[in-house]
């Protein structure tokens, strides 16, 4: 790939969860004859985009996050999806399951963090002009593992519903850090007991030890993200 300057002055959005990591990207692409506009990124669960409007349309759009926490998954295919330009998405997350849920939002293409500025620009540009895309069996094989990590996620979420207060109880102090001594104290009940009550934990989350149960919990929580209903402005 050449890495020149486009022949036309193609518009591209720039997102990105560290906004000096897309104000240098912006910068660099503007060095290269792209128009670039930076967008604020989604930082909680009270920040949504508002969807595209025709006077706010870009040739592409280029994503940058590690997608290594569900936050921050969920805040990248919420701009997918909002701003249906084609995007490109720039991430230190392995080929897998996290590439999928970009793509089943509407992204063109993944690129590793690895890839090189002059090959994302040559991207960019393909993509642009509609001539580069993730091949289809390699989006089917993405889209699949991301729908099968949410199917397992799910399942988990299902075997936690089933736990009975008090053992969900036990699993929420497990979560904190608290011991099987210190739990029984504050639950006023005997050690034996709460080591019952971990192992029916265990046996219920298909799980072999507590790190395993706790990880399931962990999990949970971080994906339990609720989409707000006021849209706000995230150009910058």
């Amino acid at each position: 790939m050449s890495g020149s300057k486009p022949a036309r002055r193609w518009s591209v959005a720039v997102a990105s969860e560290q906004a000096l990591v897309a104000d240098a990207v912006r910068a660099s692409l503007g060095s290269r004859d792209f128009e670039a506009s930076t967008m604020r990124w989604p930082g909680d669960q009270h920040t949504v985009p508002r969807r595209m409007t025709p006077h706010d349309r870009c040739d592409a759009g280029l994503l940058i996050s590690d997608l290594d926490r569900w936050p921050r998954l969920r805040a990248a295919s919420l701009l997918v999806t909002r701003f249906p330009t084609p995007w490109v998405v720039l991430t230190a997350a392995p080929n897998g399951p996290m590439w999928g849920a970009v793509l089943d939002a509407g992204a063109r293409i993944v690129l590793p963090s690895s890839t090189g500025f002059d090959d994302v620009c040559d991207v960019v540009v393909g993509v642009a002009e509609g001539r580069v895309a993730t091949p289809p069996a390699e989006r089917e094989r993405l889209v699949d593992m991301w729908r099968e990590l949410l199917e397992r996620r799910e399942l988990v979420g299902q075997r936690v519903q089933s736990l009975t207060p008090r053992e969900h109880e036990v699993l929420t102090m497990l979560y904190a850090g608290d011991p099987v001594a210190r739990i029984a104290e504050l639950l006023e009940i005997s050690p034996a007991t709460v080591r019952s009550q971990v192992k029916a934990v265990l046996r219920k989350l298909h799980v072999n030890t507590q790190l395993g149960a706790v990880a399931a919990l962990d999990d949970l929580l971080e994906m339990d993200v609720k989409e707000p209903d006021e849209p706000v402005e995230l150009w910058a």
